[in-house]
């Protein structure tokens, strides 16, 4: 049940993002979260603090936020043994490689999207023709910041791509790519934390597990400012998180593997 706060008529207007449009350049946001003072104050002391700068900030961004698209799968659902993408882990424990140019690529949908990290044993693939076509839109670099932005359970987190091989994202991501790499390790990092996590559900829109968060509300989440020092640890430490997580995860599957020699 919400809780009952008092704003006023002007705190419930959001400038939005829409090009020769005056009748629709703001709206009013009337969604319970977005006035709970939970997350409401969350913002606000995030904001009020010295050197703050919101996430869409264009001045550290490499490309606006954008959402990735519906892929063309390459393998079928109903047969695991057609999923063969590069840089995944064989039935002989191998690294997948590209050596023709013509290997599937990784898709990554919202169920690859963990807390803090990234399942790709959880990915899907799509040809190398689909992730030429789309690679502008959908393609991922290393480093870049993704985010869950639809659905009840999933929505709000928030991993970093910490791969060399080629990937896309479905549109339930939503991808922000910093020009500075501690940058993005440590706004990540931030995203997931309880400051973090309450600005995302602010901008929640929907119901009835039909939630969204849209790039233009995630470009509006402030971000607390910190020693370059401070910054560089928190983004060492969490990249070295994930080496740890994927050679866990890698030496796993290698071991259940072996069963299937059984």
């Amino acid at each position: 049940m919400a809780l009952l706060n008092k704003r006023s008529f002007k705190s419930a207007i959001l400038n939005l993002k829409i090009e020769d449009d005056i009748v629709f350049s703001e709206n009013h946001i009337f969604e319970p979260e977005y006035h709970q003072a939970v997350y409401y104050e969350a913002e606000e002391e995030i904001k009020k603090k010295p050197g703050s700068f919101q996430l869409g900030d264009p001045k550290r961004l490499k490309r606006e936020i954008k959402r990735g698209a519906q892929p063309i799968y390459a393998d079928k659902d109903d047969d695991p043994s057609s999923l063969y993408f590069e840089g995944m882990i064989n039935d002989s424990g191998e690294i997948v490689e590209d050596e023709d140019g013509n290997t599937n690529v990784c898709a990554l949908k919202s169920i690859c999207i963990r807390q803090g990290y990234i399942d790709i044993f959880t990915a899907r693939s799509v040809s190398r023709e689909y992730y030429q076509k789309y690679i502008k839109r959908s393609a991922v670099q290393k480093n870049d910041i993704l985010i869950n932005s639809t659905g009840d359970g999933t929505i709000g987190r928030v991993a970093v791509y910490n791969y060399d091989f080629p990937a896309v994202v479905d549109g339930h991501i939503t991808i922000v790519r910093y020009k500075d790499t501690d940058l993005a390790w440590y706004v990540a990092a931030f995203l997931a934390s309880v400051n973090g996590q309450r600005q995302i559900y602010r901008y929640i829109n929907g119901s009835s597990g039909q939630v969204e968060i849209y790039p233009q509300d995630l470009e509006r989440i402030w971000i607390p400012k910190i020693s370059d020092k401070k910054m560089k640890q928190i983004s060492s430490s969490y990249q070295q998180a994930t080496k740890e997580y994927d050679n866990f995860r890698a030496n796993l599957n290698r071991a259940l593997m072996l069963a299937n020699n059984v």
